[in-house]
């Protein structure tokens, strides 16, 4: 997806390419800095910049994990070729369901995202028109005779901003389902491997075979150590400019909900921008949860692992994952806070909490006027 407008960090792009990547970052960039724009225009006026606010601070956080992903580009495609090493591919075939099961749910969920954002680009088009407004958002300048070319820069701009902030959203979440992945087959390893049985005749060669299994399962298990690191490094600064724009966004949102009077296409246009952001900001949460689940799953099967009916050398590997899993794995967002569900019932009641703000503020303005 991020190849077809030019996103995709390529190491020999072609001139084409960069064309696409030019136009992509031309309109990004004047998409937002209108916004931008009319949101310093409307900064006396509390209803109007409520109502430009959610979707200006939408497209800056798109704006900030783009420029934060090309800044970060060498380390991601390190990322992307770690995952093809070979200590990712080296399972036993019954084990084989984890990562398809993790396949599976990237893909409903990628295509549920992308059909929620789709139908969130085709409302944006549609409602002004329905409405007879000029433009799907507020623009600082009155264009005259130029509306329609302002308007199909903002479908156009708004429709690039919408489809490369889903790729590096899906990009992200696909990688962390991968970690998580990658944690269930290291258990699935471990608990294959305790619950085998010696006997006295060939133990010595059972313990040979089985250290050295466990050794493949501390380097897997210092792989997606560092896998998991590195995804946070590469996007923590975006992880940051979304959670702000996520409370921003849906406190905004939601107080649009409570002025309108009556169902319009502009309240059919705000639900789905509504469930698009609620679907964004959980995805994180969900995989990062998952992440630290499956990786304190991997010290419950070390501690059922049955290392004293064998050897020393197999127990010094058991105790190392043990003592690597004493502390879970997690992606944070600049190390302030963990992505995890609770995560994101913090970020429900802190918007919740600025919802309750704007609405006071607003009764306030209706009394004084």
């Amino acid at each position: 997806m991020m190849h077809a407008s030019g996103f995709w960090p390529e190491e020999n792009p072609t001139q084409f390419y960069k064309v696409r990547t030019f136009v992509s970052w031309l309109l990004s960039l004047a998409l937002c800095v209108t916004l931008t724009m009319e949101v310093v225009n409307r900064i006396t006026d509390f209803t109007k910049l409520s109502e430009i606010l959610y979707t200006m601070v939408m497209v800056a956080s798109y704006v900030i994990k783009a420029t934060s992903l090309r800044y970060q580009r060498k380390n991601l495609l390190k990322i992307i070729n770690f995952l093809k090493h070979p200590i990712f591919m080296s399972y036993p075939d019954e084990l084989d369901h984890f990562m398809a099961k993790s396949v599976r749910q990237s893909t409903f969920i990628a295509n549920a995202y992308r059909y929620s954002v789709g139908c969130c680009i085709i409302l944006y088009l549609v409602y002004p028109i329905v409405d007879h407004k000029p433009y799907p958002f507020p623009f600082p300048f009155e264009m005259g005779s130029y509306n329609y070319y302002i308007f199909v820069f903002q479908v156009v701009g708004g429709a690039c901003c919408a489809w490369n902030n889903l790729s590096i959203d899906t990009l992200m979440t696909s990688i962390m389902g991968i970690t998580a992945a990658q944690l269930d087959i290291l258990c699935g390893k471990l608990i294959g491997m305790g619950n085998k049985r010696n006997d006295s005749v060939s133990r010595r060669k059972t313990d040979e075979d089985m250290s050295r299994k466990l050794k493949q399962c501390v380097n897997h298990h210092n792989a997606v150590i560092w896998l998991n690191k590195s995804v946070e490094e590469v996007f923590t600064v975006g992880l940051l400019a979304q959670f702000t724009a996520s409370i921003i966004g849906t406190c905004n949102t939601i107080f649009h909900f409570v002025l309108m009077p009556e169902i319009t296409s502009q309240f059919v246009m705000l639900l789905n921008f509504f469930i698009v952001q609620m679907i964004q900001l959980f995805i994180y949460c969900w995989y990062g949860n998952e992440i630290i689940l499956k990786s304190v799953q991997v010290g419950e099967a070390c501690y059922k692992f049955t290392w004293y009916n064998n050897g020393s050398s197999v127990g010094k590997y058991i105790f190392l994952i043990m003592e690597r899993s004493k502390r879970p794995l997690s992606i944070t967002v600049v190390k302030l806070t963990t992505l995890s569900l609770a995560t994101f019932l913090w970020v429900m009641r802190q918007s919740y909490s600025c919802l309750a703000l704007l609405l006071k503020m607003y009764e306030k303005q209706v009394k004084e006027e």
